[in-house]
């Protein structure tokens, strides 16, 4: 959807002159050359009124939320932008960018890479932007090359209605920022729909990465393993925040605090830790050797058994300053043990709100001289035991903050306070509404605590009077701004009276659109009963096409199984087609034995018969050499008888030659009248 462009409403000449006028100045920034303005300068007039970065954020945020782009709206835009992004002293190098809850969305995130090719920024805020994996994709790469930011954060912002939404992809993405840049130090993504495989990618990612500080991944879905992912790995870690994680009594935090050397802050509030987790807990904070500082287990349903265990960890411990238990069902019982360890700890920040403390509780603590601030609102506590507590803190020289909001303090005790707090010069902070103390009283309070304020102020360092001389630098220029800002709101009285004429206009371009909007109505209406008319056909023909697929289900059905007949039966004629082949292919064999003996018999018989011509001829010549001789010789009588002897013998021979050849006669007449064999195919198709 591209962000639509508002016309102006009144196309007068202070319009003209006014983009006139940013057009000369943006060319003037630019070297003169109208080719060397950016595109989206050229884009829209509009974006003329903010610099390249913001105008690049604002096109993109019109682009999401559909809204009219005008030169009104970038200004409001760029204060608000400037408004965010300021800083106490003016510095031309921007380190820091603060980007949370703007809309950017997927698409706007391509203007980063802009910002993101400053080499001198430290800190980027892109909290609550509805950024996905799809938009941290498009920048992924620049933030693996920055060598210069320190600090990311892509959760959520205090109050904000927005989040971002990574889920695992977006995890990968973080997976792969960690085990490429090894600068950045500090990591923020709550509230980001991580899921178990997420956590283990950033877990492992963790592993190589020695420069991460600073992690909080809370209120994700992470789970018993990806959270022991993270813990495992994330040895160089000071601060840990995984609140809001559903983590179980069965999370071992004894072994990950052992191999954490350098850790200070832990947050665990609102998970399932109970009496048990706080065990392993305990037993980690005793062993670890570097010294836990802050440790908040806020809403984890620990009791009176689990603080019992907490105790002895904070007896043992020589580091722990501050502690949050409150919402906990904590009562008195558990309080003893808390008590008889706390003037031999290092605790100086305690939250013991929101558990059912009384007065018993209040008395017993009583006997810390080290501790700064408490925080026991809603805690039932009532006149005596809070009496008491502020007795203790007014001859305290440490105690600086009290909560006592929301308890059963009542009107009767209000002179016993002023006249403690009145000697007290220490305490800067005592939060008691919500109780039943006059107003007459808290003003009072204020009083007195802005006096103590003012002393502790006088205490301070030069460094901070010259902050205050600076403060008031700027309140003076505050007061010229604000007569400034009565001019113009004179002039704003002018063009207000314009506005009323433009509103008028409105006003009937609305009527007309109201009347548009009825006929428009009226035609949706006559759409949607056609469309109820389309549906119900639908839904008869849908009825029909039921009933015909049962029917061919059946049908089906009913030829699966005809097939599964003649399937079988094919199989059978198969196996028999496969029986008799065997028994073709042996006759065959046999055939062609037989025929080879025949072939090698006939050879032989007519290599005999080729013999015995040889020796008829023979026998001839010797006959015809013979009857010569008979002729030359005149014995014709005795030569006829050699002559009929000889015949004889050769009519002998040839007598026997003839009853040999007679089989082998036989023998190839037989070949003669044999069937021809056949062919595979052919016996396949008989």
């Amino acid at each position: 959807m591209r962000p639509q462009t508002a016309k102006p409403k009144l196309a007068t000449n202070e319009y003209t002159k006014e983009i006139d006028f940013l057009k000369q100045q943006k060319l003037i920034a630019y070297g003169g050359d109208p080719s060397n303005l950016p595109q989206i300068f050229q884009k829209n007039p509009a974006f003329l009124v903010l610099d390249e970065l913001q105008a690049e954020l604002f096109n993109a945020r019109c682009h999401d939320t559909g809204e009219t782009v005008s030169i009104e709206r970038a200004k409001i835009f760029k204060e608000e932008f400037n408004k965010i992004n300021s800083k106490k002293f003016p510095d031309p190098i921007q380190t820091t960018i603060n980007l949370a809850d703007n809309t950017l969305g997927d698409y706007a995130v391509h203007a980063i890479k802009t910002l993101l090719a400053n080499s001198q920024i430290k800190n980027l805020n892109l909290a609550s932007n509805m950024i996905s994996h799809i938009g941290l994709g498009q920048i992924i790469d620049d933030l693996c090359k920055n060598q210069t930011l320190k600090s990311l954060d892509l959760g959520v912002l205090d109050g904000s209605i927005r989040k971002n939404a990574l889920g695992f992809e977006g995890a990968k993405h973080i997976a792969q920022l960690l085990l490429s840049n090894k600068k950045i130090e500090t990591l923020k993504l709550q509230d980001n729909v991580i899921t178990t495989a997420g956590g283990e990618f950033i877990g492992q990612a963790l592993k190589t990465n020695q420069s991460i500080k600073h992690l909080k991944i809370a209120e994700n879905d992470l789970k018993i393993a990806g959270i022991e992912t993270i813990l495992i790995n994330g040895q160089n870690l000071e601060s840990l925040d995984l609140s809001k994680n559903n983590i179980r009594p069965t999370i071992k935090f004894q072994e990950y605090l052992m191999n954490n050397r350098i850790l200070k802050r832990l947050n665990l509030e609102f998970n399932d830790l109970g009496p048990k987790g706080v065990e392993y807990l305990a037993n980690g904070i005793i062993q670890q050797q570097s010294g836990l500082i802050s440790l908040n287990i806020r809403g984890n349903q620990i009791r009176d058994e689990g603080l019992q265990v907490l105790s002895a960890a904070i007896y043992e411990s020589e580091s722990l300053q501050e502690l949050d238990i409150s919402l906990n069902d904590i009562t008195p019982d558990g309080i003893r043990y808390l008590a008889d360890v706390l003037p031999n700890s290092q605790i100086k920040i305690l939250n013991l709100s929101k558990n059912l403390l009384g007065d018993e509780s209040m008395i017993m603590l009583c006997n810390n001289r080290i501790m700064e601030k408490l925080d026991v609102s809603s805690s039932r506590v009532a006149d005596q035991g809070f009496m008491t507590f502020i007795t203790f803190i007014g001859e305290s020289t440490n105690f600086t903050h009290l909560k006592a909001n929301d308890n059963y303090i009542s009107e009767k005790v209000e002179k016993l306070i002023l006249e403690i707090i009145e000697k007290n010069q220490v305490i800067i902070d005592l939060q008691v509404t919500g109780n039943r103390l006059s107003l007459c009283c808290l003003n009072r309070i204020q009083k007195i605590l802005h006096r103590n304020q003012k002393i502790l102020e006088e205490k301070e360092p030069s460094k901070i009077r010259t902050e205050i001389y600076r403060l008031k630098y700027e309140q003076k220029k505050i007061q010229i701004a604000k007569d400034k800002l009565s001019q113009q709101e004179k002039e704003i009285l002018q063009i207000e009276d314009k506005k009323s004429q433009v509103i008028v206009e409105m006003e009937r371009i609305k009527q007309q659109e109201q009347s548009k909007r009825a006929g428009l109505q009226e035609r949706i209406t006559d759409l949607l009963n056609q469309i109820e008319k389309k549906k119900k056909i639908i839904e008869d023909k849908q009825a029909d096409f039921e009933r015909s697929k049962q029917l061919k289900q059946q049908e089906l059905d009913t030829q699966k199984n005809d097939y599964q007949v003649v399937y079988q039966k094919r199989k059978e004629l198969e196996q028999e087609y496969e029986r008799l082949q065997k028994e073709l292919d042996t006759q065959e064999q046999k055939f062609k034995d037989e025929q080879q003996k025949l072939e090698d018999a006939i050879a032989d018989k007519k290599a005999k018969g080729e013999e015995i011509e040889k020796q008829t001829a023979q026998l001839r010549e010797e006959l015809m050499k013979l009857q010569k001789q008979q002729f030359e010789q005149n014995n014709q009588a005795e030569k006829e008888q050699q002559i009929q002897q000889q015949q004889q013998v050769i009519n002998e021979k040839e007598e026997k030659a003839e009853n040999e050849k007679q089989p082998d006669q036989q023998d190839q007449n037989a070949e003669k009248l044999k069937p021809k064999k056949s062919t595979k195919k052919g016996k396949k198709k008989k």
